[in-house]
């Protein structure tokens, strides 16, 4: 499947672009006050929201065994644009960390199917998914084999036809030429 259409690649730079800008505050108060369990309801809400798509991105970053930094600054990136920006550095990084805790006591595959069976109901959501874990992939310039064939599982886990991921690909792909 290819994954390196121009439209991927410009999610991949605003990804990048917004997950290396710092938080407005910079506190470790924010890991401690998610550890506790202590985030506001609008940061809960965020949360719940976004944790299923956010989980995916973290698992392409995964993929390959080498969590780089461009990777963690993209999805950093896609936490804070799905969440309009009320989910600080502090939170998502706790995020992360529990995201690699979950992988190494149940496996990729066990995530994917409790993913899956998450947005299950919402095609567009396993779509979503789907395009933010191709443009994680792309994060560090390098689709890593192991990289390449997760996103032809997730198409899979997520009961994307292969023809639709195609043409969701090749889609993003055209609507990029269009925007020239």
């Amino acid at each position: 499947m290819k994954l390196k259409t121009r439209t991927i690649e410009r999610l991949r730079d605003a990804l990048l672009e917004s997950g290396r800008r710092p938080s407005v505050v910079v506190s470790s108060a924010y890991e401690t006050l998610t550890r506790e369990g202590l985030l506001s309801p609008e940061e809960i809400a965020a949360l719940n929201r976004v944790d299923p798509l956010a989980e995916t991105m973290f698992l392409m970053m995964a993929a390959d065994g080498k969590l780089t930094d461009a990777e963690r600054d993209a999805v950093r990136g896609g936490i804070r644009g799905l969440t309009d920006d009320v989910l600080r550095t502090g939170t998502i990084n706790v995020m992360l960390d529990n995201y690699q805790r979950r992988l190494d006591s149940e496996g990729r595959d066990e995530r994917l199917r409790q993913i899956a069976e998450t947005i299950a109901e919402e095609p567009s959501e396993a779509e979503s998914a789907f395009a933010l874990a191709a443009a994680i992939a792309l994060a560090d310039d390098d689709v890593a084999e192991e990289e390449n064939s997760f996103i032809n599982q997730l198409a899979s886990w997520f009961s994307i036809a292969p023809d639709r991921a195609g043409i969701l690909l090749d889609q993003i792909e055209h609507d990029a030429d269009d925007a020239k």
